[in-house]
């Protein structure tokens, strides 16, 4: 008699939850276990799926609920064939912790995402040579694809280990120890890293002490921030932090005080691979934020050169290319302090002296750099010193400083100093096969008598003396003028050297030392007078200067200064690719005078050592109807300006009709 279907069915329905709750409880087991059996075909798959030698050391287990967990007596890793190094990994008591998302976008990315290394002692060998391989790097490198990134790490405690980094593509040598005590008898966990070595080139010698490694590895909400110190010695510099870090890939807190000193910010950006000038030396303190990707920063007291400045500033590298924005202040600033950004320095601060004969830095700047980041700076300074030629400071200094696609920009310039106003704008662009520089400026109404320094000092000189006659500023006069200049080059000498442009000034209202007129027309006997007797001022119908630059060479259109004794005219040029000057100052004196010898002064040579004589051969009457000719055009042209008004009726105009012949 055949056999019923239902108890047929009921037996395969048996046998098959029989072999499920088998299958359960072999996974159970096996779970529980930690499938110390599969230790030597994951040994034996890692070498074939990465292409080089394993091996996992007894005791081991692997969880697999959640997240690939994996705990074994010890782990090494091959170097890749060519380094002649030990291992790339080499560690002992070793717990591992792989998510799968991070393993799944191994299929779209080359890097490897490790969230946990827990381990007892490890060391690790990561070098890369110049042609591209690294020990981190397996499988068969690819021309067309980059080098295999390092791996990232998200939470990392170690208690004995080491890291040893050859990076020849970026010039760094560093040797990394770490040493962690989480079990202290006083019940306070404490832990200490130290890097040794050469970063980009430079020295470095860092230390970070930590109220525990595996504190700062939590990934707890609300877990309590870890206090933590740190000190960092690199090509000068010398940095320190003291605050709290709430986990130790910094991804969510960091708090504290700081405070860097060393030879030029230059050297600081570098540490940090962010773009800062090349400076003098400087000193800084303040606080210091981290929020994930975006840090702040206050600088309560910063001295460079010797300006002192503060601020507060905010970097934001999630974006891309990373952001600065802040605000700039201070009481004191040395105009003198912002040579080394224009070459005098080295971007390690050490000096650099230009070619023999020269006085323009020829170093090339490091522009390529400003493509890195964008910023945006408020800049409100105090005091400005312009140094020892000027007795009047610029005060207040008011600009933006914006960079944006490699193009660097002070906007808004609004400067004010004896009186008078100076205002405009003055950019780089590096985004450009050469560079290219543009200025734009305009001033009106600053007072030369304030201004100049040698008046001041004429003025102090008399006094200290004792003498009771003060003697009449040089110059005095509201001056006016604008500026609108462009050139390209990579260096301070290259841009000078390819200026293109106009720069026009003019005096109104002014007057000028006798003494000075009398000496530019060579009349010996007034001038001796002038000083037998005392200076004394005389006043300026017009004074004027026009010049014009194209490829570097600098020429007068129209050069005059004009008084009721003489009238004093310039030509000539100023190279300034080659440094080299070549003026003619020609005085036609309305007075007789038998010692007077009309004839020019020549301004010669290069501008470290220009060399001023009388022009021997022509007469000056000769040389004035020549340069006369060429003023009365350029003159017209430019009375609006320097004059407002009727131009018919300005001193100016006037002077130049006595000019015609």
């Amino acid at each position: 008699m055949a056999e019923s279907p239902r108890p047929h069915a009921r037996r395969v329905w048996r046998v098959l939850l029989a072999l499920l709750l088998i299958l359960v409880g072999g996974l159970a087991l096996g779970e529980i276990a930690g499938w110390p059996f599969l230790r030597s075909p994951l040994e034996s798959r890692l070498t074939q799926r990465f292409g080089r030698p394993m091996r996992i050391a007894p005791p081991f287990r692997l969880h697999l609920l959640g997240a690939v967990r994996i705990h074994a007596g010890g782990l090494w890793i091959a170097a890749p064939e060519g380094f002649d190094v030990p291992h790339l990994v080499d560690a002992d008591a070793i717990d591992l912790r792989l998510r799968y998302e991070d393993l799944l976008a191994l299929r779209e990315s080359s890097q490897l995402h490790i969230d946990t290394i827990d381990v007892a002692r490890i060391d690790a060998q990561l070098h890369r040579r110049a042609d591209g391989p690294a020990t981190w790097q397996f499988g068969e490198p690819r021309p067309d694809k980059p080098a295999t990134p390092p791996p990232t790490i998200a939470h990392l405690a170690v208690r004995d280990g080491t890291i040893d980094v050859d990076d020849v593509p970026t010039s760094t040598r560093l040797n990394a120890t770490f040493a962690t005590d989480e079990g202290a008898a006083e019940g306070t966990p404490t832990s200490r890293a130290t890097v040794r070595g050469r970063l980009r080139g430079k020295p470095l010698d860092a230390t970070l002490s930590a109220a525990g490694f595996l504190r700062l590895a939590e990934n707890t909400a609300g877990a309590p921030p870890v206090p933590v110190k740190g000190r960092v010695a690199y090509g000068g510099v010398h940095a320190e932090f003291d605050g709290t870090v709430a986990d130790l890939s910094g991804a969510r807190d960091l708090r504290g005080t700081f405070a860097a000193s060393g030879p030029s910010l230059g050297v600081l950006g570098q540490l940090f691979d962010i773009v800062l000038p090349t400076t003098s030396a400087f000193s800084l303190r303040g606080t210091l934020e981290k929020d994930g990707e975006l840090w702040r920063a206050h600088i309560d007291n910063a001295r460079v050169g010797n300006s002192a400045v503060h601020g507060h500033f905010s970097y934001d590298a999630r974006k891309s290319p990373p952001r600065l924005e802040g605000e700039l202040g201070g009481e004191q600033f040395i105009l003198a302090d912002l040579a080394p950004a224009f070459g005098t320095r080295n971007p390690d601060g050490t000096p650099v002296r230009p070619p023999p004969g020269r006085a323009l830095p020829d170093r090339e700047l490091n522009l390529p750099e400003l493509k890195k980041m964008d910023a945006r700076v408020a800049v409100d300074l105090h005091h400005v010193d312009l140094g020892s030629a000027f007795s009047q400071p610029i005060s207040p200094l008011r600009a933006t400083l914006n960079l944006e696609g490699g193009r660097l920009a002070l906007t808004g310039i609004d400067a004010r100093t004896a009186k008078g106003h100076l205002h405009g704008e003055i950019a780089v662009d590096a985004d450009r096969r050469l560079p290219e520089w543009a200025a734009n400026l305009g001033w009106e109404d600053i007072r030369l008598e304030d201004w100049i320094g040698a008046s001041r000092t004429r003025a102090n000189e008399a006094k200290a003396k004792g003498e009771t006659k003060t003697p009449p500023p040089y110059f005095t006069g509201s001056l006016h003028g604008r500026a609108k200049l462009t050139g390209s080059g990579r260096s301070t000498a290259a841009l000078v050297g390819s200026l293109n442009g106009e720069i026009t000034l003019g005096v109104r209202k002014g007057s000028i030392s006798h003494l000075v007129i009398e000496v530019l027309g060579l009349d010996v006997a007034q001038g001796l007078g002038m000083v037998l007797r005392g200076d004394e001022s005389l006043p300026v119908s017009c004074a004027v200067a026009d010049f014009v630059t194209h490829d570097g060479q600098l020429t007068p259109r129209v050069a005059l200064v004009d008084t009721p004794v003489t009238l004093v005219l310039l030509d000539g040029k100023i190279n300034l690719a080659d440094e080299a000057l070549d003026l003619r100052f020609t005085a036609k004196p309305r007075n007789v005078s038998p010692f007077t010898l009309r004839t020019p002064i020549r301004v010669r040579g290069h501008f470290v050592a220009p060399q001023v004589a009388p022009e021997g051969g022509p007469l000056a009457a000769r040389a004035l109807a020549g340069i006369a000719l060429g003023f009365v055009n350029p003159l017209a042209a430019i009375i609006p300006f320097i004059d407002p008004g009727d131009p018919v009726a300005s001193p100016c105009q006037q002077s130049l009709a006595k000019l015609r012949p």
